[in-house]
């Protein structure tokens, strides 16, 4: 209850950071990688001018921090859909006698 009364009381910029970061974690969690990428950049955006926000300087790091695990996982996460990509091109190939 108190989360929702401080989620309403927020507005502009720190309002759009709280939403999208909880926008992200749910797309995060039901695996819709392809979709958080866009919600990361959008979000990202948004903290380049930290001065422009008001919320605590603890909430902001740690929202950048998840934001940076984020980026790592899906670089790690890219990689192995490419090497995923690759292998099942090379059973295509073998299989192809």
């Amino acid at each position: 209850m108190n989360e929702e009364v401080n989620e309403m009381a927020l507005q502009g910029k720190d309002k759009q950071v709280i939403e999208l970061s909880n926008e992200l974690a749910k797309k995060l969690k039901e695996k819709e990688f392809s979709q958080s990428w866009s919600l990361a950049g959008e979000l990202n955006g948004l903290l380049k001018n930290e001065e422009e926000l008001t919320l605590s300087y603890q909430v902001i790091q740690c929202i950048k921090n998840d934001l940076a695990s984020y980026y790592d996982m899906n670089k790690a996460y890219n990689k192995v859909a490419n090497r995923a990509f690759a292998i099942g091109s090379n059973l295509e190939r073998s299989a192809s006698i």
